[in-house]
């Protein structure tokens, strides 16, 4: 819909009566009034699949239940469903002010369902004219109607009374913005609750209230949560076909079968495989930074030459663990050797990093190579980046966020399973690489030890991830020559 002031709508409800019911309404409702917004279909009059029909039968069709909860693997179009499902609902119900609130994790994702369904109204020329189109929600003057978009926080949802509430991956959703939508739907005698998501990963399973209810739901049925699932077994391996036929209604429909082989591990981690496409639930998310031996297959014995480009990455402590140098060759798919280590003596609690002879090592390095930066995290290291950008080598910040250290980890690891980064072998880097645990959590993909006291050192590892963001960035990013300029 364009922006700018709303002309007046038709207050007339759509010129259809069906005699069908439920879920069957709904298909007929799909087919005539909804056009697919994008992907398979897109641009064509929405046909809804057996298996969606039967899906949507889990809300629609007597005797409703007053929450249904979908848990299905990625990919299956689901956000096309329940778009048309929240337009069905305004249209359709019967309902004077229906609402339909539809909740997720963050706002973007929310209004990600609520731009698919303006679409919808924009590429119908009936719901087009019944309907004003505004950034936050879609408005029916006719019914007074409308569904809204609302970010996973209970401070927002709090006082909302919706007729039917959608809440999108509730496997990521925290457990207080679940109980407030779950109360907003409390006002009125036919208000229902749908709930959608892929299984949460293990980190999430005390914040998402998503397990709990299926565990419930499979122990005790009640005719008021009506639960739908699809999913592989377990203990089949990550390859059966079987299972991706079983836990994909859509398999090479709207899932590709080319695209879950090209997925399968080692290029993502199983227990994410198992989770996200096959819909299981895994007991565990935690991952080696790399598969057994790929780091092996990476080492080549080159020696950067001197004179060469190079950022060097550094990763300090200030006692009681490692402080690593790591020097990376400025290439698209650069090579990496090792600058320096040091870590502390077995049984030696009173160690400390000797940060002078850290800082001589950076010198003589910036004399061997082009340096043509040093990067390093300046948590308890300004100085050395300060005190070394005084005497002429170029310095910048690389603190460990989760902002900053996610996207650099998942390049990292995909430049390596796509053999585009090579080293000289050092074992102290392998070591370090094979110590790195990869965690996935609310708060991004990041490495880190086994546990906090643990010895065994990570700090090469996350040097070399670094160090291939700065490097890779660094070939791509050039700076422009000036041309000289003629009279």
């Amino acid at each position: 819909m364009k922006a700018g002031p709303k002309g007046s709508a038709v207050e007339a409800p759509l010129e259809w009566s069906p005699r069908s019911k439920g879920a069957r309404q709904f298909a007929l409702f799909c087919s005539k009034y909804v056009v697919t917004p994008k992907g398979t279909g897109a641009r064509k009059p929405m046909k809804l699949r057996d298996w969606q029909i039967e899906l949507a039968g889990s809300l629609l069709d007597d005797p409703r239940p007053r929450m249904a909860l979908w848990s299905l693997p990625r990919g299956q179009g689901k956000s096309t469903l329940v778009a048309a499902l929240g337009l069905f609902h305004v249209f359709m119900s019967g309902i004077e002010g229906a609402r339909v609130v539809i909740v997720a994790q963050d706002e973007r994702s929310s209004s990600r369902l609520l731009h698919i369904a303006a679409r919808m109204v924009e590429l119908n020329e009936d719901m087009g004219e019944r309907c004003q189109v505004y950034k936050d929600r879609i408005y029916m003057p006719g019914s007074d109607s409308q569904i809204l978009a609302l970010p996973g926080e209970s401070a927002r949802i709090e006082g909302e009374d919706a007729s039917l509430a959608i809440m999108d991956e509730i496997g990521f959703c925290r457990r207080d913005a679940y109980e407030s939508l779950v109360n907003s739907t409390g006002k009125r005698a036919e208000s229902q609750m749908l709930m959608i998501g892929t299984p949460s990963p293990p980190s999430w399973r005390e914040t998402s209230p998503m397990l709990d209810l299926v565990l419930e739901a499979r122990a005790n049925p009640q005719p008021d949560l009506a639960l739908v699932e699809y999913a592989g077994d377990i203990g089949h391996p990550v390859d059966c076909e079987h299972c991706w036929a079983q836990a994909n209604p859509g398999l090479d429909d709207l899932v590709s079968r080319p695209h879950l082989k090209s997925v399968l591990p080692p290029r993502t981690r199983e227990s994410e495989f198992r989770r996200a496409r096959l819909g299981e639930w895994v007991e565990q998310d935690d991952a080696s930074l790399l598969p057994a031996g790929l780091w092996a297959e990476l080492a080549t014995g080159e020696i950067i030459p001197d004179g060469a480009d190079v950022v060097l990455s550094l990763d300090g402590s200030f006692n009681g663990d490692s402080t690593a140098l790591l020097v990376t060759q400025v290439s698209t798919s650069p090579l990496m050797n090792l600058g320096g280590i040091w870590e502390p003596p077995a049984g030696q609690d009173d160690y400390r990093v000797p940060i002078l002879e850290v800082e001589d090592r950076i010198r003589e390095l910036a004399k061997q190579y082009k340096v043509i930066e040093l990067t390093a995290d300046p948590y308890r290291w300004a100085r050395t980046l300060q005190v070394i950008a005084e005497e002429g080598i170029p310095t910048t910040e690389f603190p460990q966020t989760a902002v900053r250290m996610t996207p650099a980890t998942n390049d990292f690891v995909q430049s390596c399973l796509n053999h585009e980064v090579s080293h000289d072998g050092t074992p102290d880097l392998a070591r370090h690489i094979g110590n790195a645990i990869l965690t996935d959590d609310v708060r991004g993909v990041r490495i880190r030890k086994e546990n906090k006291s643990s010895a065994r050192h990570i700090d090469l590892a996350v040097t070399a991830i670094m160090g291939h963001s700065r490097a890779t960035w660094k070939a791509t990013h050039k700076p422009k020559r000036r041309r000289a300029m003629s009279f």
